[in-house]
């Protein structure tokens, strides 16, 4: 399979161009295409968070637990002092860093189910909805944005599915297979219960009506025509 900077890498730069796209057909303005290409890349990466000892599994326990901290102190603005501030913080971040770390790493295995579309679809879903409730993104933006974080995961998806084919040898490794699947048939258990969590997420997306107008918008896509290449030579020559 590839390896994390290559995910991270093509992810980037594949999320790169298509937020270069949205850009100029004025689907985003340039802090969302920033926005774009930064989900898009975490999206990348984000399959191996099943990996016991992957940089992706570490550096997003590492924001959940400083989200969480920083949340749980805002639910409590004005209610503790400072120093009972301070003790909150430090308490959940080291509770969700930790114990819940643990956790997580032994009741998942690498190449499970996270790596399946069911996955894909289920961060389509929880990211829509914290961009939308926690960051206030409007719902077609937020939309959009876990949009790149779908691309994004379907891209490493694809790559490591491309590295368990041996070019040289014209064969496919014991690996083929494996991520590139709609669901894990092998930890059927746990494709349930993220079938059952992705299906209970649903309830809480933003609404998709907007987002629909968005990308159905004839306009857009008459943009997107005539700018596509130069009418008048490359780079004003």
């Amino acid at each position: 399979m590839a390896d994390f900077k290559t995910h991270l890498s093509v992810a980037g730069t594949l999320s790169g161009v298509l937020a270069v796209g949205c850009l100029q057909t004025g689907l985003a303005e340039p802090k969302d295409a920033l926005l774009f290409f930064t989900l898009g890349a975490v999206g990348g990466i984000l399959p191996d968070i099943d990996s016991d000892h992957s940089i992706p599994v570490n550096i997003l326990f590492s924001c959940l637990a400083t989200l969480a901290a920083f949340f749980s102190v805002f639910s409590k603005i004005g209610a503790y002092s400072i120093v009972e501030s301070i003790i909150l913080w430090v308490a959940v971040f080291v509770i969700v860093r930790y114990p819940v770390f643990e956790l997580f790493k032994r009741s998942t295995v690498h190449r499970g189910v996270f790596h399946s579309l069911l996955a894909a679809v289920f961060f389509c879903f929880l990211s829509a909805t914290l961009l939308h409730d926690v960051f206030a993104l409007p719902s077609a933006l937020a939309w959009l944005s876990s949009c790149f974080i779908v691309f994004g995961y379907l891209i490493h998806l694809l790559l490591d599915e491309l590295y368990s084919v041996d070019m040289m040898g014209i064969r496919l490794k014991k690996s083929f297979g494996t991520a590139l699947k709609p669901i894990s048939f092998t930890y059927l258990k746990a494709s349930i219960a993220l079938i059952i969590a992705t299906l209970a997420l649903y309830f809480f997306v933003p609404e998709l009506a907007s987002f629909i107008q968005v990308v159905g918008d004839v306009k857009l896509y008459d943009v997107l025509r005539n700018n596509l290449l130069p009418q008048d030579g490359w780079f004003g020559f």
